[in-house]
């Protein structure tokens, strides 16, 4: 498991001080026709009036590796507002060498440590540095347990469903923001180890996204499936968010498959039903599905797909990690369960392009934040 795929433990912290929205506020999901990923779209949005002072924002730029010969390596860049001052950066990273233990380290940085080019992909934090034009990324990681630096090279271009934003209300300031920075790319490293200064050379492919939220997770989702499957040749990507009744639990979805380099399908307004209802028995009222099957609504282009479950492998308890204080605080919000299992999918239909037919093993995340 690496830090991304925790919970966002930036973002449920702060239900702390929640508000729940208006009943009769709307939500728009993300829509509108396809747009490329800019260098806007990826900068920091620290400093955009709706987050400044905001305690709820938080922004997260995250690498999962996929690395070849027993590797492994994460890397996560990170900005909020959670807590006493704003503008506070971190850097979370994760390297193993094969048959060894997962050499975690994270790296933190208040207001005016860390920066950002206005005009170009530049994030500074302290010495780490994410840098480079979108389709080509680079990556310099340094701290007390290794130093690392990984080159990609995209196999895909970066993507976003539609404008990429999903607002909630009608203030323009509460949303949700998504883009894939590399739905696959090639990555080769060095990694240097502090302990005994082994120097190792890591290639493989490497998964990254960049997202924005301006609000806390328990206004934001009330369950959310997310499948992902990283190959060099098929790539395919999944999420499904139900948000709270507050917004009459209108989802937010989106679903990509990417092969040969270019978009085989793409959607963001389809329809999902889950099944295969797995009960989690630690928890009352938890659980996940285990078999998501969504198809496209009348008037476009049709598409069929699955996701299923095959294996769990791992359950997290957000609640069961913190002290007292702070469990007794966050348990008058939010409740999150996060469940990890091995899975497959398939995806048959049509497209502007052709025929859309993929298929593959992957991984499946559900989180409960609230049941």
């Amino acid at each position: 498991m690496n830090g991304h795929l925790r919970f966002r433990r930036i973002a449920f912290a702060f239900v702390l001080l929640a508000a729940a929205p208006a009943l009769s506020d709307p939500l728009t999901p993300f829509n509108g026709p396809p747009q490329p990923v800019t260098v806007e779209d990826v900068l920091p949005r620290n400093g955009a009036p709706e987050n400044r002072g905001n305690e709820f924002y938080s922004e997260w730029w995250s690498f999962i590796f996929r690395l070849e010969g027993g590797y492994k390596a994460y890397v996560q860049f990170l900005v909020s507002n959670m807590g006493p001052g704003d503008d506070k950066a971190a850097v979370s990273s994760e390297f193993r060498v094969p048959d060894q233990d997962t050499v975690k380290d994270r790296s933190d940085f208040q207001a005016g440590k860390w920066s950002s080019a206005k005009d170009k992909v530049e994030l500074r934090f302290g010495p780490n540095v994410l840098s480079g034009p979108l389709d080509g990324l680079k990556i310099h990681v340094e701290n007390e347990s290794f130093t690392a630096d990984y080159v990609l090279t995209n196999l895909a271009p970066p993507w976003k469903p539609g404008s990429g934003k999903a607002q909630y209300g009608r203030s323009q300031g509460a949303y949700y923001q998504f883009q894939l920075l590399a739905p696959v790319a090639r990555v080769e490293g060095t990694v240097t180890m502090a302990d005994d200064g082994s120097v190792h050379k890591v290639k493989g492919l490497v998964h990254a996204d960049h997202q924005v939220a301006s609000i806390g997770m328990q206004d934001q989702a009330r369950r959310w499936a997310r499948f992902r499957c990283i190959g060099e040749k098929t790539t395919f990507v999944l999420a499904s968010m139900e948000t709270p009744e507050a917004y009459g639990g209108t989802p937010i979805r989106f679903a990509a498959l990417f092969q040969d380099g270019k978009v085989a399908f793409q959607s963001w307004d389809f329809d999902l039903k889950e099944s295969d209802g797995w009960n989690d028995p630690q928890k009352q009222g938890y659980g996940a599905p285990r078999l998501l099957e969504f198809r496209s609504r009348p008037g476009a282009d049709p598409f069929h797909g699955v996701v299923k479950a095959t294996a769990m492998t791992s359950r997290e308890d957000f609640l069961e990690n913190q002290n007292a204080a702070t469990r007794f605080v966050v348990s008058k919000f939010a409740k999150p369960v996060m469940y990890y299992f091995d899975g497959l999918f398939a995806v048959e239909g049509t497209s502007p392009s052709g025929k859309v037919d993929g298929r593959g093993k992957g991984t499946y995340y559900f989180t409960v934040v609230n049941p």
